[in-house]
């Protein structure tokens, strides 16, 4: 009887499924789609407390505090080079990321949803992209009515601004 059961083909069409797509945590910086994979996103937070640090790069804007551990909050629209105003008043949202041991604050305007992207779909960035920092951007995927500008979080998090 037990040979008639299932579970071998589901696990087999799970792990396939999970090979074709990748999931991606999305959010806003003005008319700018942006995407990270969700296995690199801790947590997400909104209106975190800033303290600012002087002398730090302008795409620094301060530190927070999450639970007594202090991030360095970074402004991902000066990091990337991106022409943006903020709306007035705006509490950005924080998405922590990176490794746990030094996690980072991304500022960023609004969250958007956790989708799936077929892999396939998945490709290189073009050589110019509309007022991004090439050096950024790890891959884009064309979506129904919007273009998916998938973070090079390396970069992001790299201490130089060159």
């Amino acid at each position: 009887m037990t040979e008639n059961l299932p579970v071998q083909s589901q696990t087999t069409d799970v792990a396939v499924a999970s090979d074709t797509t990748t999931q991606f945590i999305t959010f806003y910086m003005g008319k700018h789609f942006f995407g990270m994979p969700i296995d690199l996103v801790i947590e997400i937070n909104k209106n975190l407390n800033i303290t600012s640090t002087p002398l730090a790069p302008d795409y620094v804007l301060g530190v927070v505090n999450l639970r007594g551990h202090i991030l360095t909050a970074i402004h991902l629209a000066r990091r990337i080079g991106l022409d943006y105003t903020p709306p007035e008043g705006i509490a950005f949202h924080n998405i922590i990321m990176g490794n746990r041991e030094e996690p980072i604050s991304l500022l960023v305007e609004r969250i958007g949803d956790v989708i799936s992207v077929p892999t396939a779909d998945i490709e290189p960035p073009p050589d110019l992209l509309a007022g991004i920092d090439i050096r950024y951007v790890k891959n884009v995927c064309k979506l129904p009515g919007k273009l998916l500008v998938i973070m090079n979080t390396d970069a992001l998090q790299s201490v130089s601004n060159n």
